[in-house]
């Protein structure tokens, strides 16, 4: 068995935990910062937020096709 050199480790431990999916940083980026999808297509993709408090009071900060928008976020009506 060939020895393995100092380089060739560092470079192992340094990029292993890139390969883990699930951080807690990815975790806390998607579900604790992005605001949800919205439920419905939003009115008008020229109305940005990053926050709910960006919003007028109608309407939810949502992730929409068109970024991160404020929508009116009503769930769409069945067809019957």
């Amino acid at each position: 068995m060939t020895p393995v050199s100092p380089v060739q480790l560092l470079l192992v431990l340094s990029l292993a935990p890139q390969l883990v999916s699930g951080s807690p940083k990815q975790y806390f980026l998607k579900y604790i910062l992005e605001p949800p999808p919205c439920r419905s297509e939003p009115e008008d993709c020229n109305t940005f937020c990053t926050q709910q408090e960006e919003c007028p009071e109608n309407l939810q900060c949502c992730s929409a096709f068109c970024g991160i928008v404020c929508s009116s976020n009503k769930a769409p009506l069945p067809n019957t």
